[in-house]
């Protein structure tokens, strides 16, 4: 018994440590002991719930381990019996809103992060440890304990990315009223792209970040933030506008003129770079990288039948491109021309079915 005291204390220090400037030092290899660690503590917690004498004694150990603490750590926060079944939890969240906390250790939170497909009870929970009790994240929280399995994606993005994007936003507001918070979420930001070899993953994840706040229309800090720092890694937008579903991008429009200009200007990077095929009568690419004329259609389809003011600027502006082209309305003289008449086909068959 006097091991479990003894190993319970160092956890707790641990605990303790990760909400101070001291987590600068740690690395992957620490969050992972970590963790480990708190995996142990829940067992523990598992293990002795039941027995009355060996819970007290631990309780006693806890309140002489917080009176220590105290003394060390001018803003420690208690640790009680309860919260060793849900140690993992306690660490994440103490982590990520600890501004200290370097990018190393938030990537290896997003790593480590594995929803499951619930407990029976028709519910999502974290993969850190699937107790209902966890609020690693306020918004990640509410998110995992009210969402239904059943529902569909939101947004085209499915609950593991919209809870990411949530750690992920969560951590940045914490940074930003810093004095160098705009270098702080640069490092952070880079850290996670330059880490993420999976770029579908990584462009899931900030639009998680993007699509997760409740009012999407209202004017947010955060999500400005994250859409400056897009605007200044063009790779990063490009590779977001390649992988993620029409869907995705169309509501990353709707909330945000600067990711609009920035999507619709790849569009017509795209569409430009397209060459037309007097045999075969259609639009071809015209590299290896070059996005198909179907593809390229579908996304300003997306973007004109939103039912959002998208509609209104979208065929503005591939209207007065097709006016620079020459105003023809011959099959194969403007890309741009030949994408209003489908979208003008597309309209009518929906309007006929």
């Amino acid at each position: 018994m006097e091991a479990v005291l003894k190993n319970i204390e160092s956890t707790s220090e641990l605990l303790a440590i990760s909400e101070t400037e001291y987590v600068r030092q740690w690395n992957e290899s620490t969050v992972k002991r970590a963790f480990q660690w708190s995996d142990y503590c829940e067992h523990i917690f598992n293990k002795f719930n039941p027995e009355p004498t060996i819970r007290t004694a631990i309780e006693n150990k806890l309140r002489h381990i917080n009176d220590h603490l105290r003394k060390t750590f001018l803003d420690h926060r208690d640790l009680n019996f309860t919260d060793l079944g849900r140690c993992r939890d306690v660490l994440m969240e103490r982590l990520l809103k600890n501004p200290a906390c370097p990018p190393s250790v938030i990537n290896a939170l997003f790593g480590s992060f594995q929803p499951n497909d619930g407990r029976g009870d028709g519910q999502v929970f974290l993969g850190f440890s699937g107790l209902r009790g966890s609020v690693s994240c306020k918004s990640a929280g509410e998110m995992l304990w009210t969402t239904d399995v059943n529902l569909g994606p939101k947004g085209g993005l499915c609950i593991k990315d919209l809870v990411k994007g949530s750690i992920l936003r969560e951590h940045i507001q914490k940074l930003i009223p810093h004095t160098d918070s705009e270098s702080l979420i640069k490092r952070l930001l880079d850290s996670i792209s330059q880490s993420n070899s999976d770029k579908d993953s990584y462009s899931e994840m900030i639009a998680g970040a993007l699509l997760c706040c409740e009012d999407r229309t209202a004017p947010d800090v955060t999500r400005n933030v994250i859409f400056t720092w897009l605007e200044s890694h063009p790779k990063t937008l490009l590779s977001m506008c390649q992988v993620l579903s029409v869907l995705t991008l169309t509501e990353l429009a709707q909330q945000s003129e600067q990711f609009r200009l920035a999507y619709v200007g790849i569009l017509k990077n795209w569409a430009s770079a397209l060459m037309y095929d007097v045999t075969e009568g259609e639009w071809i690419i015209s590299d290896d990288n070059g996005v198909p004329f179907s593809t390229i259609t579908e996304h300003f389809r997306s973007l004109v039948t939103s039912g959002h003011q998208l509609e209104a600027h979208t065929l503005r502006e591939l209207h007065e491109l097709k006016e620079v082209d020459g105003g023809f309305e011959e099959r194969g003289l403007s890309v741009w021309g030949d994408i209003l008449s489908e979208l003008s086909m597309i309209q009518s068959l929906a309007s006929v079915s």
